[in-house]
């Protein structure tokens, strides 16, 4: 249980992963009667911003960027070039382009399409980074 409220920033980190996969289910629940897909999609990646910040303080990740530069400071969990922090940036560009294109096209359907994959790549993101977490502390 340490894992994940073994502090503040683990505790609120969780509590903000499980308030955002609520936020999906639901919102993939009620898909039809959903008529605006942007403020979804807005929501969704202001939250998921917010997610991955406590996350990666967590983690330790601002000391893995430090140590790529600086080799008297020890790396955070995951190293900058390890398969988590690659796989997530992947994620983070899924996620931008998702976002951002949103803004641009009026069609509905995208927005629903866009909401799915955004969802998707957070779900994805979240899975890489704590299965990667438990898989560490064992």
């Amino acid at each position: 249980m340490s894992l994940y409220f073994g502090d503040f920033t683990s505790t609120v980190s969780i509590f903000l992963v499980l308030v955002a996969l609520a936020y999906i289910v639901l919102t993939m629940a009620k898909h039809s009667a959903v008529e605006h897909w942007r403020r979804r999609i807005a929501v969704l990646t202001v939250l998921g911003l917010v997610v991955c910040c406590f996350v990666a303080a967590r983690d330790g990740y601002h000391l893995s960027v430090q140590s790529s530069f600086d080799e008297t400071v020890s790396a955070g969990l995951f190293t900058l070039n390890s398969i988590q922090s690659v796989l997530c940036c992947i994620g983070g560009g899924v996620i931008a382009f998702s976002s951002i294109s949103s803004i641009f096209v009026k069609n509905k359907k995208y927005h629903k399409a866009m909401f799915f994959i955004l969802s998707f790549a957070f779900i994805f993101k979240t899975l890489v980074i704590e299965i990667s977490r438990w898989l560490v502390q064992l």
